[in-house]
């Protein structure tokens, strides 16, 4: 059981990078979540129905809240997930209504929904900037005195960014 926190149903004008976020537990501990999409006309899907988007990553910590109202369950302190979609890498560059999903699996191999929400893209009228950092990766422990971050950035035209990335 959980819950699909972000974006919003009905959200428009989703632009770059948006977070898709939410919850899940289970009596024997969840052990991924899923995201899909609604296809588009002749997309090839899996068994359910869907197109494959990402795996979720677990944030221990980020939902308090819901370790406190269940804390006898397995793995209760990292039941909050996220997944950062790259709008551009959805069908038509981003731009349109899209319909996400999201499932959560346990041990056993059962799944369950978590919740579904439409949203609309509009990346032809972006005009900000968006990125990642991909290492460390989210919630990641590291040590030591010094450690390279990596990441990327892009821009919609004209904007460019420079090679250098003095400017970021």
């Amino acid at each position: 059981f959980g819950y699909l926190d972000t974006p919003a149903d009905g959200a428009e004008g989703l632009q770059g990078a948006v977070a898709v976020t939410g919850w899940a537990l289970d009596d024997l501990g969840v052990t991924k979540v899923e995201l899909y999409r609604d296809p588009l006309s002749g997309e090839a899907t899996r068994p359910n129905g869907k197109v494959y988007v990402g795996d979720a990553t677990f944030v221990p910590g980020a939902r308090p809240d819901v370790t406190a109202l269940h804390p006898g369950l397995p793995n209760a302190t990292r039941a909050g997930w996220g997944y950062m979609l790259l709008t551009n890498m959805l069908p038509g560059q981003g731009n349109g209504p899209f319909v996400l999903h999201a499932y959560a699996y346990d041990g056993e191999g059962l799944s369950t929904l978590l919740g579904s929400r439409s949203i609309t893209c509009a990346n032809a009228t972006a005009t900000k900037p968006f990125g990642t950092i991909d290492t460390p990766g989210q919630g990641e422990t590291i040590s030591g005195t010094s450690y390279r971050v990596y990441g990327w950035a892009l821009t919609p035209p004209p904007a460019a960014i420079p090679t250098d990335g003095s400017t970021i």
